[in-house]
């Protein structure tokens, strides 16, 4: 058990010291402290609006890991996860603005009705991949570009509510909107979302389905042998069409704590490129839900911390170049923590040989000891 859980944590470990030894090269070699740097960033993340908002930002970021992962799991990258999220996000507006329900009626319906868009959205890629054979990175990407002509013709022609600059969806009322799960009242922006709880559920459910149910063993066993996984029974090509839909129902809630949270609408604010720092964040996390959730939040906790440097004289780069660099090292450190894993396997295996070939019998025992050899007939009658 201990060995797992070392296992499991070494590699996102090994990836944020990699990133670290970058980042520092980066800045000595560019003239700057990286002590200063690592100062300041520190000192202003750690203070409680900051927390806050890093805690709130590692919300999206979370979710879009574990879609991420939703789709890791069957061996397959969905790249889409911005396309869906951004028109689910704009249907989940309309929605949450123009239904005449109250709150506990009003947000569960917003909710269903993204996962079921993003869901939809992200079929076109598994169908294509499994009846054309089309790589789901490329038609997924295609899909993110014609997500973003949809969502701006629809939100210019369609849903727009309001003249000149300042276009976007209908506000969404109270009845509508995120409610604040804890305000800490110690300032401004010192309260925590209450699409934490959504973030939650995300994770339990994810895990208890992939984890703990026949179909998340399936999905590991048609991803690591698809030729095994159809002589067992199991149709391959269905879980690459479950995988995709259960990625897509999540994608489609990342945008919504913009939306029912910061913005009350949909508009330009919303946040774009939010699909590779949860791929990161899943990496990270070894598309485990306790690790993204760490994971998430140390993103989140970077990005925040360094929008201090520009105040300092200091390249705000440097949180981006930390997140790009976490991307990246995450595969080395995944290499480097299962060599090591496969190294520490194999020492023990022949370590527990060796000492099963050294121990004997003991000096007085003779039950093991071997019988000798029947005599034959003559000398068995003498």
């Amino acid at each position: 058990m201990t060995r797992r859980i070392v296992t499991t944590f070494a590699g996102p470990v090994v990836s944020v010291v990699l990133a670290l030894i970058v980042t520092t090269l980066f800045l000595e070699l560019s003239g700057y402290s990286s002590a200063s740097a690592y100062e300041v960033m520190w000192n202003y993340g750690i203070e409680p609006a900051s927390l806050v908002s890093a805690l709130n930002n590692a919300i999206p970021l979370y979710i879009a890991g574990v879609a991420a992962a939703f789709a890791l799991r069957m061996g397959l990258f969905n790249i889409g996860v911005d396309g869906q999220y951004r028109v689910a996000a704009l249907i989940g507006a309309v929605v949450a603005a123009q239904l005449p329900l109250p709150l506990y009626l009003r947000l569960p319906i917003t909710l269903l009705v993204c996962c079921v868009v993003g869901a939809l959205w992200a079929l076109v890629p598994a169908l294509l991949k499994v009846y054309r054979g089309v790589s789901e990175v490329i038609t997924s990407i295609l899909m993110n570009a014609i997500a973003t002509t949809v969502v701006a013709m629809l939100l210019a022609n369609v849903f727009r509510s309001g003249s000149g600059q300042n276009t976007g969806t209908a506000i969404i009322d109270d009845q509508g909107a995120m409610p604040v799960l804890l305000d800490l009242g110690i300032g401004n922006r010192t309260s925590i979302s209450g699409f934490i709880v959504v973030a939650v559920i995300v994770g339990i459910v994810f895990y208890l389905l992939q984890y703990r149910t026949v179909f998340g063993f399936t999905l590991q066993v048609a991803a690591q042998s698809p030729e095994a996984a159809e002589s067992a029974g199991i149709r391959v090509n269905r879980r690459i069409i479950y995988a995709m839909l259960g990625s897509g129902a999540i994608a489609g809630l990342i945008g919504m704590y913009h939306v029912l949270g910061v913005a009350y609408r949909y508009d330009g604010t919303m946040p774009t490129d939010l699909m590779f720092t949860g791929l990161a964040a899943a990496l990270l996390g070894r598309s485990h839900p306790i690790g993204m959730a760490v994971g998430a939040f140390i993103l989140a906790f970077v990005e925040r911390s360094s929008q201090v440097l520009g105040l300092v004289q200091l390249p705000t780069e440097v949180g981006t170049l930390f997140m790009a660099v976490i991307l990246l090292s995450s595969a080395v450190g995944y290499w480097l923590t299962e060599r090591a894993d496969q190294r520490i396997t194999l020492w023990n295996a022949i370590r527990s040989r060796r000492r099963g070939g050294s121990s004997g019998p003991a000096d007085g025992d003779s039950s093991d000891a071997p019988t000798p050899a029947p005599a034959d007939g003559l000398e068995a009658a003498r």
